[in-house]
């Protein structure tokens, strides 16, 4: 019988090596639509602001917890 610490040392093992067998389709990227120069669309204020409250708030729990 495997014991609690043999079975907790591999458990990552084994957990690595089903995900990094198992097939997994490559996917192309599609390509534009004709007539499309490639100029890029939208708005990427909001994307950078948003990344930017993302960054603050994982900095400032890691500062939390950190104090205590």
């Amino acid at each position: 019988m495997i014991s609690t610490r043999w079975t907790r040392r591999l458990a990552p093992l084994a957990l690595a090596l089903i995900v990094g067998l198992s097939p997994a389709p490559a996917r192309a990227q599609e390509p534009p639509p004709e007539g499309t120069t490639g100029e890029s669309s939208g708005r990427p204020f909001d994307g950078y602001f948003l990344m930017g409250i993302l960054a603050f708030a994982a900095l400032f729990v890691v500062g939390k917890s950190a104090r205590r």
